[in-house]
């Protein structure tokens, strides 16, 4: 067992059934899926395109497509059930306790704003800031994420920052309000290998930093090798298997996971294994 796996869980997901009704069809979604984040520990869910893995990050934090929604099952923060029939409830919890990056920073950031201006739209909505600390706080949240022109790049509109850019604003954006859980949806889509490897390098620094939980979303089992301390392999809508990265990848138990595996860059998995303190 990892340390990570030691730990409190901060977010778990039992039984977690999802369905699209679509007139008098109902086609499942996900199927009793159930996954544990550590406190301070970094999970992985990986699995193919349509697996679930997206589904899933959308219903813990309440954001289902229209049309979808929970049929059962229990999604627990810190103790307490969000799976309530209370939209500004979880309003606050999505913008507090859970920061979320998704997977496009371009559909993710609204065009006709300001960097700034959306920033400062999210400190209204959940902090009793007075206006000259709200600047103050943007341009730290901006550095805290490596950009060094924050003046520059808080004036600027979306489409004038590059993809890599973008995505540093987005987290900076999730971790404004300082939340103790953060996901990351596919967080490297789009971008060159060199900026993928900063995003993540970024992600992991975050989150040892602020002591965060963070939830990575992912097909790639080298990210999962290289920065997590468990996973959970999600394929066809179920979780299919789940535990601490060393056993899951040294040991499957499920024959998907096996593929995954097969299907990976093992150099890097072993590599990442190896150099673990044993």
């Amino acid at each position: 067992m990892t340390p990570s796996d030691a730990r409190h869980p901060i977010l778990t997901v039992e039984n977690l059934f999802v369905e699209l009704s679509r007139k008098k069809a109902v086609t499942p979604i996900l199927q009793d899926v159930s996954l544990s984040l550590p406190e301070a520990g970094m999970l992985g869910l990986v699995g193919e395109t349509g697996s679930g893995k997206t589904m899933t990050a959308r219903a813990i934090i309440g954001l289902l497509p229209p049309g979808v929604h929970v049929k059962s099952g229990s999604i627990t923060l810190d103790g307490s059930e969000l799976l309530v029939d209370n939209s500004t409830a979880m309003r606050e919890v999505r913008g507090v306790q859970i920061g979320m990056v998704f997977q496009n920073p371009r559909t993710a950031l609204y065009p006709m704003s300001s960097v700034e201006a959306q920033m400062k739209r999210v400190l209204r909505a959940h902090l009793n800031l007075a206006r000259p600390n709200r600047a103050t706080r943007i341009h730290e949240y901006l550095r805290l994420v490596g950009i060094d022109d924050v003046r520059r790049v808080a004036r600027s509109y979306p489409h004038e920052l590059s993809g890599g850019m973008a995505q540093r604003v987005v987290i900076a954006t999730s971790l404004l309000c300082e939340p103790t859980v953060l996901i990351a949806d596919e967080p490297t889509t789009g971008l060159d290998a060199t900026i993928q490897r900063q995003i993540l390098e970024l992600i992991a620094d975050l989150q040892a930093r602020f002591s965060l939980s963070v939830l990575i979303i992912t097909h790639d089992l080298g990210i999962v090798a290289q920065y997590c301390d468990s996973v959970s392999v999600m394929n066809e809508g179920r979780v299919v298997e789940h535990g601490p990265k060393r056993q899951v990848l040294k040991s499957p138990a499920h024959e998907y996971s096996e593929r995954l595996i097969a299907a990976s860059d093992l150099r890097r998995i072993r590599r990442a294994k190896t150099s673990e303190p044993q």
